[in-house]
């Protein structure tokens, strides 16, 4: 029989025709295996359970020294056979060990699910793994990890295809990304598990969350794009939490996208202050009883606030060179299309621009399409000394 028709899945249980000869176990789990089927589908398992094996030809060189001289005999000038193989102590790595019962494997950190799992992988070649019951995400997860930490690609793959191909929905979002955070170190890709949870989150808790957990795992797509949404969903009652996870100064990476993800989520923090400072009341109301924290977090957001607040165009991101939008305060430079400087002396409502595109039948029809755009009526003194009530250019600010 060629060793491609042999059922191998016969040889995984107690009842295998060749004694099994290593164990993998940890304090709660003990499952026995082949040596060499798990060294033949992974150069890992290979390196631990054959060290001598491969490229070391100085040992190999050494074993075979003598035409005809078998390794084990006395001669003073050879060395011990069985030490260069196992070592001095005859042990290969300091998780691995000889027992009567043969190489014991110690495997921490895992699951005797896990282990099973990638157990019936290499003696069987397939494995169908539930994707449906969010239960069953762990074994994947923790399946996964194993394949990885011993290099076998077929495993690998087919969990990938599996984990992408998850249910995930508005509704077990965050229960998947408790599971997930354990494994965060597997959810690296942009079309990782992680990633496609980020999609799916619009409140804060979640996002932040999945801000914590990218941190922990150095995943920076991930804090940056979790960081990017919060940006949207600052308002008075979270002000103080969402300015802290902006903190330029409390980042852990200095990869360009978080970088810029915090400063626009810190930026935005501090135009909802301004915002508030228009009405001292309210903002008298917020920050009446702060605790140690939000009071610390509130002191430096007015340090920045006053580093970077442009008082011409009132605006934490200062507005040079950007087109008059919206109605500004009396006092306000700007700058003509011309290059002319001068500054807004007053402002009324929006005057409708209209624009007519296509043509015209030749019945007279009315035109394809009409465009209407509502321009700011401004009144502009110059810096001559001229007056323009309104002006059918562009008015930009101009904080130089």
């Amino acid at each position: 029989m060629a060793m491609a028709n042999v059922e191998w899945s016969t040889f995984l249980g107690p009842d295998s025709p060749i004694p099994h000869d290593v164990v993998l176990k940890s304090s709660l789990f003990c499952l026995k295996a082949h040596k060499f089927v798990l060294a033949a589908v992974s150069s890992e398992f290979r390196q631990m359970l054959y060290p001598v094996t491969g490229s070391d030809h100085a040992d190999n060189t050494e074993l075979c020294q003598g035409f005809g001289e078998h390794p084990n005999n006395n001669s003073e000038n050879k060395k011990d056979w069985v030490s260069l193989i196992y070592g001095e102590t005859g042990e290969k790595l300091h998780h691995e060990k000889k027992t009567d019962i043969g190489t014991v494997l110690e495997l921490p950190n895992t699951s005797a699910e896990a282990v099973q799992a990638m157990l019936q992988f290499i003696y069987g070649g397939q494995n169908k793994f539930p994707v449906q019951d969010l239960h069953q995400l762990p074994l994947l997860l923790s399946t996964m990890k194993l394949a990885q930490l011993y290099k076998i690609q077929g495993l690998q793959d087919l969990l990938e295809s599996t984990i992408a191909s998850f249910p995930l929905s508005t509704s077990n979002v965050k229960d998947v990304i408790q599971v997930a955070a354990d494994y965060a170190d597997l959810c690296m890709s942009p079309t990782s598990l992680l990633m496609r949870c980020l999609n799916l989150s619009y409140n804060q808790t979640t996002l932040t969350t999945l801000v914590g957990v990218g941190k922990q795992s150095n995943n920076t797509g991930l804090v940056a794009g979790a960081l990017t949404r919060l940006r949207c969903r600052v308002n008075d009652q979270n002000l103080w939490n969402l300015a802290r996870l902006g903190d330029i100064e409390d980042l852990v990476s200095d990869d360009p996208d978080v970088v810029k993800a915090a400063r626009e989520l810190q930026t935005r923090c501090l135009e909802r202050l301004a915002d508030l400072m228009r009405f001292p009341k309210k903002f008298a109301r917020i920050t009446a009883e702060l605790d140690v924290e939000d009071n610390q977090t509130y002191k430096k957001l007015m340090r920045l606030l006053d580093e970077l607040f442009c008082e011409n165009c009132e605006s934490v991101s200062c507005k040079n060179g950007k087109v008059i939008e919206e109605e500004v305060k009396q006092g306000t430079k700007v700058k003509m299309v011309n290059g002319v400087k001068g500054e807004i002396i007053g402002s009324q409502e929006s005057r409708k621009k209209i624009k007519l595109e296509g043509t015209i039948s030749v019945s007279g029809g009315s035109p394809d399409s009409v465009k209407v755009k509502e321009r700011l009526f401004l009144k502009i003194k110059l810096n001559d000394g001229t007056w323009i009530c309104d002006s059918d250019g562009e008015v930009f600010y101009d904080c130089s």
